[in-house]
């Protein structure tokens, strides 16, 4: 009785040519086929990728390889644009059926995206082979001369706000990150009209930028604010005369300070600016004066702040008095700055007032325990 040989076999979707013979035993086990394709040797693998571009026609070439010894049935090659994990596919070639170790070369027109710059050939594109090396079936050339078209940069662009310096200007870029996708065929270059430095307000500016042959431009803002407060002018350090019936005397702060100076409002007035928070005396409200002896209410501060009566007396004893006006003065753009002047007079016995220190104060911020002498409290 003769014995029939269990024969290993391949799909028909192969048509692999064993020996010239394609086998398929209608009656071999499932569990067969896997270990027969896993020890086949099939394989494919392409190269020779070239990419020319003349008079307006795109075309790739490459060679596909059966590497196996034994033929294989027809199959698909993808031609992508960049890589070919991004899907970007171009073309798909049919390749016939291969015998063993046969060199088919290939021939496609394409389109190439504008910024391609490499293409990649995919052999077994559907992967409907299973193959011992699946890392040779891909193949590329970077793409050079006619084939590259330049990709114009982007223009990108935002407002923004910046501090102006003491000059009252600033420098500012609206560019947010402009790029050129391809970098030919010269480096980018940025210009912004107008270029600055920027004036204080809000300024519309455009950006252009170009890589030496395409270019675009977008536009945005520069707001520069003032954040600088003023810089307040120096006591002018007025005495006035004593007055023996200890009267008051009025006292505007542009008489006891110069103006102050702003980076962007030049010199500001004290008159229109200025403010008084407070105005302290080195001498108490009840001190002994020369003819009344005793006088209260030394300090009268004006409703708008401006100016401020005080007495022109000073204790029979002391060293003179010193009346201290703190003030703020305020730019344009609402900065602020505080500073003093200061108002003496001279002590009956002559000489040079000496400020000695917050005694009796009436306006903000006072210090502790300057509201006002006792004998005013009993009067």
């Amino acid at each position: 009785m003769r014995h029939r040989r269990a024969l290993r076999w391949i799909p028909s979707s192969l048509l692999l040519l064993l020996g010239g013979c394609g086998v398929e035993p209608p009656d071999a086990e499932p569990g067969l086929r896997v270990s027969a394709l896993a020890s086949s040797g099939l394989d494919f693998s392409a190269s020779e990728v070239v990419v020319t571009c003349e008079g307006g026609t795109q075309r790739v070439s490459a060679v596909v390889v059966n590497e196996f010894v034994s033929g294989v049935d027809a199959s698909t090659v993808g031609v992508y644009a960049g890589d070919p994990a991004l899907g970007l596919r171009l073309a798909s070639v049919s390749i016939p059926f291969l015998v063993g170790q046969e060199r088919r070369a290939f021939q496609v027109e394409v389109t190439l995206p504008p910024g391609t710059t490499q293409v990649f050939v995919v052999a077994d594109d559907d992967r409907r082979f299973p193959e011992v090396d699946e890392t040779n079936n891909v193949a590329s050339a970077s793409l050079s001369g006619a084939c590259l078209s330049n990709q114009a940069p982007t223009a990108m662009c935002h407002a923004v706000t910046v501090n102006a310096d003491a000059s009252c200007r600033a420098m500012a870029s609206i560019d947010q990150g402009s790029f050129d996708p391809d970098e030919r065929p010269g480096l980018l270059s940025v210009t912004q009209d107008p270029p600055g430095p920027f004036v204080l307000g809000t300024t519309p500016v455009e950006l252009t930028v170009s890589d030496g042959e395409a270019s675009s431009a977008c536009s945005a803002t520069v707001t520069v604010t003032d954040v600088l407060p003023p810089v307040p002018g120096a006591s002018r350090h007025v005495v006035l005369p004593g007055s023996p019936a200890s009267d008051y005397r009025v006292v505007t702060l542009a008489d006891c300070a110069l103006p102050a100076v702003d980076n962007c409002g030049g010199t500001l007035s004290l008159a229109q600016t200025g403010t008084i928070v407070r105005v302290s005396s080195d001498e108490a409200e009840d001190a002994l004066s020369v003819l009344r002896l005793v006088t209260c209410d030394d300090i009268q501060l004006s409703a708008d702040r401006k100016s401020a009566r005080v007495r022109a007396e000073s204790a029979l004893l002391g060293d003179g008095r010193v009346y201290t006006f703190t003030y703020e003065v305020r730019d344009a753009s609402g900065n602020v700055a505080t500073s003093t002047c200061e108002v003496s007079i001279p002590s009956p016995l002559g000489g040079t007032s000496t400020n000695s220190g917050a005694v009796y104060c009436r306006g903000t911020g006072c210090p502790p325990n300057t509201g006002g002498g006792l004998l005013c409290k009993l009067l």
